[in-house]
């Protein structure tokens, strides 16, 4: 059983209801439900739901702005109710990182093992993303702190062990990032070069 949290937006009630008679039985919790593009970006951002399900029909122009802002944002994993060989799905599937689509008539059980596979990808995506922030904000400040330490070495002659040394020395009494630090020496320094 699972324990995830879900909102469906279609455009009937009819297909609200038969998605919820398909999830809720195998332990999805329902969060709410609506039938337009606004309504919809309010209940993500209120719940902050693992997924949702979208079955717009026709409407799928209407909808494109908050499926590039969900995925833009990664707020959750986005599951497209639609023709298998609709273009415009398939356009936005190639592009999005967080967009599955399960084809019409809903089947329960690919409907199912759709949901579980939309969620395994959009946490996964999630993992990667953090990763890469993190990478980036290590390569940054790794930039930063190079780029300092050569200021450093020039302005006071010290050796390169000595600059770091010395930056790290300041980062800790003053309780400041190292990161920080550095970038403060390099704004001094560009200051006075200018």
């Amino acid at each position: 059983m699972s324990s995830e949290k879900y909102i469906v937006a279609a455009a009937d009630n009819p297909s609200q209801i038969s998605i919820r008679n398909i999830l809720n039985p195998y332990g999805f919790m329902f969060l709410g439900n609506c039938s337009d593009s606004i309504s919809l970006l309010r209940l993500i951002r209120s719940y902050n739901p693992d997924f949702v399900v979208i079955d717009m029909g026709r409407q799928l122009r209407d909808i494109m702005p908050v499926i590039d802002t969900i995925d833009d944002e990664m707020l959750c994993a986005c599951i497209l109710v639609g023709q298998n060989k609709d273009v415009e799905i398939e356009d936005l599937q190639e592009k999005s990182k967080i967009v599955t689509l399960c084809p019409k008539p809903l089947s329960k059980d690919l409907f199912i093992h759709t949901v579980e596979m939309a969620l395994l990808s959009f946490k996964r995506i999630l993992k990667l993303d953090r990763k890469l922030r993190e990478m980036t904000e290590n390569y940054e400040t790794r930039k930063a702190v190079e780029r300092a330490k050569w200021i450093l070495m020039e302005r006071e002659g010290i050796s390169e062990n000595d600059a770091y040394e010395r930056m790290r020395k300041k980062s800790m009494d003053t309780r400041t990032p190292i990161k920080a630090l550095a970038e403060a020496i390099i704004f001094a320094y560009e200051l006075r070069n200018d």
